[in-house]
C-alpha cells in the first residue's frame, strides 16, 4: 500500500510526520529533504513518481511538503493509484493556505486559490474572482502580479504577506506589489489578497465604455463576436483596431481571457485606458500605434484574433494574421462596408484560407411611435485554423 503524508510547514524534514517509519519498505521524498533514515530515496517529482509506480507491491511512504492535497504532485500519484485500483492512505498536515486563513480570520468559501510557483502567468479563473485570493509564490511572483494588475489602482487590493511559515523567523505583514518588487520577501512565502472593488456586470453597456460616436461594437454584435470566437479562460486574444476596447473588456469580464489591444488613434487609446481601469480588466496590454506594425513586434502567439478595425493595411494582412494564429485558433473579422468585405475575401482566397461569412442585422422600434430604426448590417468573417496546419 502507498501512504502519502504531509510534512507540514517549515524546514524540509520529517519532524512533523506522525507515522511509524519502520513499517515502510521504501520512503520517498523531494531531493531537498534532510533525514537520517536509511531507506529513503530522494529525487524530483518525476523520478519519485516513476519509482513509486514501479514498486506498488511494497509498503511505500511518500512524504510531501505542506498538505498532500494542496498544490502537490501527490495528487497526480493519487489519480494514478485510483486508475489502477491500488490501495492508498493519506495523512494530512497543515497547509500554508489553512494557516494563513486561520491567522486572518477568513473563510475558505470566500477565497480563490491559485499558484504562481514556477508559473509565468496568472490563472484568471481564480485570481480576484472572489473576495480573497490566496497565492502560492516564488521569486518572480511580484513582477508577474504587477504586470497583470497594471490597470488596477493600489487601493483596489489589500495584500497580506506571510513569510517562512513554520520557521523561527515566520512573519505576517501588510504590503504592496511595489514594496515586494523593491524588497523581495523571504522564501517560502504566500500572499492573501483582498479585492476591494465590486466587479461590474459581465455585459457592459455602451454608456459604461468611453468611445467616440460610432466607434464601439454594439452590445449584441459584440457578444455574437465573442460567442463565435469560442473563448475559454486564460486564452490569449488579440483585439486589432480595438476602437473603444469593448470586445476585450467583455472578453475578460465574461470569459476571463488575456487580451492584447492594438489601436492607432491617440484619443481612442486614452479612452481605452480609462475603460480598462474603470472595468478592472486584468492581464491586458495596449499597443498605441499602427496595428500592422505593432503586431509584428508582439512575440506572443494568439489563440484568438478579433479584427474590428485597422483599415486597409490590416485587411491586406489577414493572411499574415492567420499565420500568427495558434493551431486550432479562431479569427473573427467584422466589416460594415462591402468594400472592406470584398478586400478581405480577396486576400483570403488568394491565400487559400478557408472562411465563413455571416451577415448580422437588427431593427429596433421606438417606444412611443413604434417606428422601425434599422442598424447597419455587419458582415462577419470567421476563420478556423486546423490543428494540423
Amino acid at each position: 500500500m502507498v501512504t502519502i503524508a504531509g510534512s507540514g510547514m517549515g524546514a524540509y524534514n520529517f519532524d512533523n510526520v506522525d507515522v511509524d517509519f519502520s513499517k515502510f519498505k521504501m520512503i520517498f521524498c523531494d531531493q531537498n529533504y534532510e533525514t537520517s533514515l536509511q531507506n529513503v530515496t530522494k529525487g524530483s517529482f518525476k523520478v519519485v513518481k516513476e519509482a513509486i509506480l514501479q514498486n506498488l507491491d511494497k509498503e511505500i511512504l511518500y512524504v510531501v511538503s505542506g498538505s498532500p492535497t494542496f498544490f502537490s504532485g501527490a495528487i497526480l500519484i493519487i489519480n494514478a493509484l485510483k486508475k489502477q485500483n491500488i490501495a492508498f492512505k493519506i495523512i494530512d498536515n497543515t497547509s500554508s493556505l489553512n494557516y494563513m486563513l486561520a491567522h486572518e480570520g477568513v473563510s475558505l468559501v470566500k477565497t480563490g486559490i491559485t499558484t504562481l510557483h514556477g508559473k509565468s502567468f496568472v490563472d484568471l479563473e481564480n485570481f480576484l474572482t472572489k473576495e480573497y485570493t490566496f497565492v502560492v509564490c516564488d521569486d518572480a511572483t511580484p513582477r508577474i502580479l504587477a504586470d497583470a494588475t497594471q490597470f488596477l489602482d493600489e487601493e483596489d487590493m489589500s495584500i497580506t504577506l506571510g513569510e517562512r511559515f513554520g520557521y523561527d523567523d515566520e512573519r505576517f505583514s501588510t504590503t504592496t506589489l511595489k514594496k515586494m518588487i523593491q524588497s523581495p520577501p523571504k522564501m517560502p512565502y504566500s500572499l492573501l489578497i483582498k479585492r476591494n472593488y465590486k466587479p461590474l456586470e459581465n455585459i457592459s453597456s455602451e454608456e459604461s465604455i468611453e468611445h467616440e460616436n460610432g466607434m464601439i461594437t454594439k452590445s449584441y454584435k459584440r457578444h455574437i463576436s465573442l460567442q463565435n470566437l469560442e473563448l475559454q479562460p486564460n486564452m490569449l486574444l488579440w483585439d486589432i483596431g480595438a476602437g473603444s476596447g469593448s470586445v476585450s473588456i467583455d472578453g475578460y469580464k465574461r470569459y476571463k481571457v488575456k487580451t492584447i489591444l492594438f489601436e492607432k488613434n491617440p484619443k481612442r487609446s486614452a479612452m481605452i485606458k480609462n475603460s480598462l481601469k474603470k472595468h478592472k480588466i486584468l492581464d491586458t496590454k495596449l499597443y498605441e500605434g499602427e496595428a500592422s506594425e505593432d503586431y509584428k513586434k508582439e512575440p506572443s502567439t494568439p489563440e484568438r484574433i478579433f479584427v474590428g478595425g485597422g483599415g486597409e493595411k490590416v485587411i491586406a494582412e489577414l493572411d499574415y494574421l492567420y499565420e500568427r494564429l495558434a493551431e486550432g485558433g479562431i479569427m473573427v473579422a467584422n466589416f460594415v462596408t462591402l468594400t472592406n468585405l470584398t478586400q478581405a475575401i480577396t486576400v483570403l482566397k488568394e491565400g487559400e484560407i478557408a472562411f465563413d461569412v455571416k451577415s448580422i442585422s437588427l431593427t429596433t422600434y421606438k417606444m412611443k411611435l413604434l417606428m422601425p430604426e434599422p442598424e447597419r448590417v455587419m458582415h462577419q468573417i470567421i476563420i478556423k485554423k486546423a490543428k494540423n496546419d
